[in-house]
């Protein structure tokens, strides 16, 4: 066989067969996503969780279906329909709870991923996720502050206006005041920090009044948490051209509206825990019956990218946060949540 022979067999055995394919060569995974309430390109935690399965599509050895939920009725039945016949069924948020609960004692033999909500002792083959926003919050409270500090010198303001007084709620705003304590401390300053709390997470309106009264009263900016009546906060924010920051996704994106008044977004990273946990199970390392905590350190929470702000924030100043990111992560700050 002469050497042209040669090289146009090995040319076909490439083709056949290519050695670029960085997917494990094992059996398949099928793996059922379902998604919170509305679209999975909402340019929030939908599409941060079908982000989180691509990724580990391009590495691991895996096939997928997503089936999306308006109601919760769509949720429970879409949670039980991958249960039937897929091997690790993801779902986030505390409308899947119950569900997932409930599948994982019936099928005791899959795998099932609750992302963003925890139960007390968990099914052996359950695992929940859950994010650590005071490691953001309080970054951010502290560039709120700086902030404030930089649009009003004499009495310098900011407000939060949050959802009803929860755990979940609480870990926003006391690490937010931390941050903004931290920075009157260490610039002697004296930015005053006016909260309120709603009575709903859905009430659009409330969200946007509550914001109105803080503004009002002299806030330079609003911190916003509390879903759908946080948005109505952002809103109204956004009319009386008051800068705000926003939670959970990079709500530059999730609200297109109000994108020209973000400073940043606290963010929940649902693609990274999404990614890692399976990555986990692939290498026979499943959290199940255990509650897995997402952070700074490995990349659960962040602040979202200034965007249009970004020339207007020093660079001093992003140092700082920087600084202040590192410091939560080796603990020599705390960001005053239990």
């Amino acid at each position: 066989m002469n050497r042209n022979s040669s090289l146009l067999i090995l040319l076909i055995l490439l083709l056949v067969n290519p050695l670029s394919s960085c997917k494990k060569k094992e059996p398949e995974q099928r793996i059922g996503l379902v998604s919170g309430f509305g679209s999975l390109h909402d340019g929030g935690f939908n599409e941060m969780a079908l982000n989180g399965l691509i990724a580990a599509d391009e590495k691991l050895a895996i096939i997928w279906e997503v089936k999306e939920c308006n109601s919760i009725a769509e949720m429970d039945s879409n949670v039980w329909f991958h249960a039937r016949d897929k091997d690790i069924i993801i779902a986030m948020g505390y409308d899947a709870t119950l569900p997932m609960v409930a599948a994982a004692k019936a099928y005791p033999l899959k795998k099932f991923i609750l992302l963003d909500n925890a139960v007390p002792d968990p099914p052996e083959n359950l695992t929940c996720t859950v994010y650590q926003v005071d490691e953001a919050s309080f970054p951010c409270g502290y560039l709120a502050a700086w902030w404030s500090n930089q649009k009003d010198s004499v009495n310098p303001a900011v407000g939060y206006v949050a959802g009803p007084k929860i755990p979940g709620i609480d870990q926003f705003t006391q690490s937010f005041a931390k941050g903004i304590e931290y920075y009157n401390s260490r610039y002697h300053k004296s930015v005053t920090l006016y909260g309120v709390n709603a009575s709903s997470f859905t009430d659009t309106l409330q969200g946007a009044h509550l914001a109105d009264s803080l503004i009002q009263k002299g806030a330079d900016l609003i911190f916003a948490c509390g879903g759908h009546m946080g948005n109505g906060a952002l809103y109204k924010s956004k009319e009386l051209g008051i800068s705000a920051i926003g939670v959970d996704t990079d709500q530059y994106f999730t609200i297109p509206a109000v994108a020209s008044s973000l400073l940043t977004s606290c963010m929940k990273k649902l693609d990274v825990s999404v990614t890692m946990e399976l990555t986990s199970i692939f290498n026979g390392q499943f959290h199940g019956g255990q509650t897995q905590y997402y952070d700074l350190e490995n990349n659960g929470v962040d602040l979202a990218p200034y965007h249009d702000y970004e020339s207007q924030i020093s660079n001093t100043i992003k140092q700082e946060i920087q600084a202040i990111k590192s410091g939560i992560k080796n603990g020599t700050i705390s960001t005053g949540w239990k």
